[in-house]
């Protein structure tokens, strides 16, 4: 395979992993599922995490199942990049890339997600359109949990702050296992 056919390979799998994740997250973060959003990311995305929901339950609210659709994907990406001899890997190792690369996308999927709801707070933040509310849905349960260590004062809310602090540690410190791990650098969007 030619170099352009693997980074296209690579960027569709990529953006397929994405998408399965934002689907993790709506299940994580109970979305309102009558969202137009909403509605086509499962319609889409559902199916291959709903066959391997037949095998593995949820637990307590963590779609598991999601998460392993999204390291198979992320796994045959880094196999299909191994086959062309771009790299030698084993495959416990391109299985251990694939779960670095998930959380690595998961953390990234994150942070604009939190950028997101901070700049929809100050543009439109009375706005009913539904992907608004859909980034309302996933940024507000991110917030609540640092709200009981910074509280708003005087009308701002400063709990982003706190956890963007603690977002930015977990991906520093999810990108350094990674690296360590031998994940070559750029080789996973979550980079």
């Amino acid at each position: 395979m030619t170099e352009a056919t693997l980074y296209l390979v690579k960027a569709v799998c990529d953006l397929l992993t994405i998408a399965i994740l934002l689907n993790f997250f709506f299940r994580l973060f109970r979305v309102d599922y009558y969202n137009p959003i909403v509605r086509g990311f499962m319609t889409i995305i559902d199916p291959p995490a709903r066959l391997a929901r037949r095998i593995v339950r949820p637990i307590f609210n963590l779609d598991i199942s999601s998460l392993i659709v999204s390291c198979i994907t992320q796994y045959l990406a880094f196999s299909l990049v191994a086959a062309s001899n771009a790299f030698t890997a084993s495959t416990t190792t391109i299985i251990v890339w694939s779960f670095y690369s998930v959380l690595l996308i998961s953390l990234k999927l994150l942070f604009w997600v939190m950028l997101a709801g901070i700049i929809i707070s100050w543009i439109a933040p009375l706005s009913r359109h539904p992907a608004i509310s859909l980034m309302n849905q996933l940024s507000e349960p991110i917030f609540r949990p640092f709200r009981l260590f910074l509280p708003p004062m005087g009308g701002l809310d400063f709990s982003p702050i706190l956890a963007f602090i603690v977002l930015n540690f977990l991906q520093i410190l999810a990108r350094n296992f990674a690296l360590e791990s031998g994940l070559p650098y750029g080789l996973s969007v979550g980079f």
